[in-house]
C-alpha cells in the first residue's frame, strides 16, 4: 500500500445522536431505521409473531396514516388504496403523539453496514428541495417525535458505524462517474470507448484528462470546468429574477433549487468498505439510472481541499464568498425549508481562488443537506433595493446545501493529473444492489 493509497486519518468531530436529530437527513436516516424490523418476527403474510413485531407493526401503521394525513393537510396529490368496507382515514385519526407514543414501544435494533447504506438510498431517493417535505419528514420534526427517535439514534452511534463518516477526502480513492444510459449518459464524454481496468504505468501511460475529450479545432481539448460562465449565469438569472418581483413583490416564480458548482466541473467519490463506489448508490433526483462508467483519479499532491462537515462550514464559505441569490431561490427554497429571506450561496469561481476542490462527506451531508443554515445578521455582501423582501419571514441571511450527493467532491481548478483506472458498474436488481463487471 502507498502513501497515496492508504486512508486519511480519522477527524474528531464524529456524529452525535444529537447531530442525527437536529438535521432533516439525519431525522430521515434514523426514522427509516426505527421502522426495520427482523423478517424472522414475521410470518409469510408480514403478520406479526412477537410482541415486538406487533409493537413494530401499529409504529409503521401510525407513520403511514399520520404521514397520508400530512400529506393531504399541505395539498400533496395521494390517494390510497382501500380494501372492500374501508374507509380513507381523516384528520385527527392519527396524531404526531400517537406516533411518538408507538415509537416509544419498539425496540431499537442494532443496524448493519448494510441496513446503512440501504436506508441511505432511501434517505438520498427522497431528497427533494423543489416542494414543501413529505408527510413522514414532517412529522420526524416534530419535537415529541424526535425525542421518541432518540434511542435509534443513539444505537445507531454506538455501533461505530459512523465513525468515518468525518474522515476527509481520500486522495487515493477518488472516482470520477459518467452515467451510461441511454436517456441520461453524462460525464466525461470518450470514457465509454476506453477499456476496462487498471492502467499499467510501465506498459501504457495513464490516460490524462485531454485524452477523454473530442480535440477542437487545431491544437488542444475541450476542457469544460464553467465558472465563469456559471457565475455569468447566476448573475443574469438573478437580475431577471428581480425585475420580475418589482412588477409583482408576491408572485410565486420557481427556479433552479440547486446549490452545487455547475456540472461542467469534474467531480468524485469515494467507496463503501466493501468497495462499492458511495456516488452510484447515493445519488439525489437520480432517474433511475442503471449504469456506470468510473474513472480512478489521481490528484495532484498539493490540492488545496474545502472539508464541509458541519453547517458552520458552509457558513463560512457563504460569508466569505457570498453570492446572492434571493429572487431566484425565493419561492422554490421557502416551499422546501418553510423560510422567505434573504438567500446566498458560495461564489464557486471566487471559492476557487483559495481552494481546488470542495468536499461535502457523508456526515457533512447528514448535518447539512436541506437545513436552513444561518449565515449571517441581516445583509450580506451587496446592498440593493431591488432585491425582493416582501412578505419575509425574517431579516438574516441564510443558506442551503441542496443537489449536493453525499461524499461528493467537485474539482473548482485543474488538479486532476490522470485516469490510472476505468471500472464500469450495473444495477443489479435481482440482487439490488449496485455490482461491478
Amino acid at each position: 500500500m502507498t502513501a497515496d493509497d492508504a486512508p486519511p486519518t480519522l477527524h474528531d468531530d464524529c456524529l452525535s445522536a444529537e447531530d442525527l436529530l437536529a438535521s432533516p437527513r439525519g431525522r430521515s436516516l434514523v426514522f427509516g431505521l426505527a421502522l426495520n424490523g427482523r423478517d424472522d418476527e414475521f410470518d409469510e403474510e408480514g403478520e406479526p409473531l412477537t410482541e415486538g413485531a406487533r409493537a413494530l407493526s401499529e409504529a409503521r401503521h401510525d407513520v403511514f396514516i399520520a404521514g397520508f394525513l400530512a400529506d393531504k393537510e399541505q395539498g400533496a396529490a395521494v390517494a390510497m388504496l382501500l380494501g372492500e368496507g374501508d374507509s380513507e382515514p381523516q384528520p385527527g385519526d392519527v396524531t404526531v403523539q400517537d406516533v411518538a407514543a408507538t415509537l416509544r414501544r419498539v425496540t431499537p435494533l442494532r443496524p448493519t453496514q448494510i441496513d446503512l447504506e440501504n436506508e441511505m438510498a432511501e434517505v438520498i431517493s427522497g431528497a427533494m428541495y423543489w416542494q414543501r417535505p413529505h408527510g413522514a419528514d414532517q412529522i420526524a420534526a416534530d419535537p415529541e417525535v424526535r425525542e421518541a427517535l432518540r434511542p435509534f439514534a443513539e444505537m445507531l452511534i454506538s455501533t461505530g458505524l459512523l465513525d468515518v463518516w468525518t474522515a476527509p477526502l481520500h486522495p487515493g480513492n477518488q472516482w470520477a462517474l459518467a452515467w451510461d444510459d441511454a436517456d441520461h449518459r453524462s460525464g466525461l464524454p470518450a470514457v465509454f470507448d476506453r477499456p476496462l481496468g487498471p492502467v499499467d504505468s510501465t506498459a501504457a501511460p495513464a490516460i490524462t484528462l485531454t485524452d477523454l475529450y473530442p480535440p477542437l479545432e487545431g491544437d488542444g481539448a475541450g476542457l469544460s470546468w464553467g465558472l465563469d460562465e456559471w457565475l455569468a449565469d447566476v448573475l443574469t438569472t438573478e437580475t431577471r429574477y428581480r425585475h420580475d418581483f418589482a412588477k409583482n413583490p408576491y408572485m410565486e416564480l420557481s427556479g433552479e433549487w440547486w446549490s452545487t458548482p455547475p456540472d461542467g466541473l469534474w467531480s468524485s467519490t469515494g467507496t463503501w468498505p466493501d468497495g462499492t463506489l458511495i456516488g452510484v448508490e447515493l445519488v439525489e433526483d437520480d432517474f433511475g439510472l442503471e449504469r456506470a462508467r468510473a474513472c480512478r483519479l489521481r490528484l495532484r499532491p498539493d490540492a488545496r481541499i474545502a472539508e464541509i462537515r458541519t453547517p458552520e462550514d458552509w457558513a463560512d464559505l457563504c460569508r466569505r464568498y457570498p453570492l446572492d441569490v434571493t429572487a431566484q431561490r425565493r419561492y422554490v427554497w421557502s416551499e422546501t425549508a418553510g423560510r422567505k429571506g434573504r438567500w446566498v450561496i458560495p461564489d464557486w469561481s471566487r471559492v476557487a481562488e483559495e481552494f481546488d476542490g470542495v468536499h461535502v462527506g457523508l456526515a457533512g451531508y447528514l448535518r447539512t443537506a436541506g437545513a436552513v443554515i444561518d449565515v449571517a445578521e441581516g445583509r450580506l455582501g451587496e446592498e440593493s433595493e431591488t432585491i425582493p423582501t416582501a412578505g419575509n419571514t425574517d431579516d438574516r441571511t441564510a443558506s442551503l446545501v441542496a443537489g449536493w450527493h453525499p461524499d461528493t467532491t467537485y474539482w473548482l481548478n485543474n488538479v486532476i493529473e490522470a485516469v490510472t483506472e476505468v471500472a464500469e458498474w450495473h444495477y443489479d436488481s435481482d440482487a439490488d444492489r449496485w455490482v461491478r463487471d
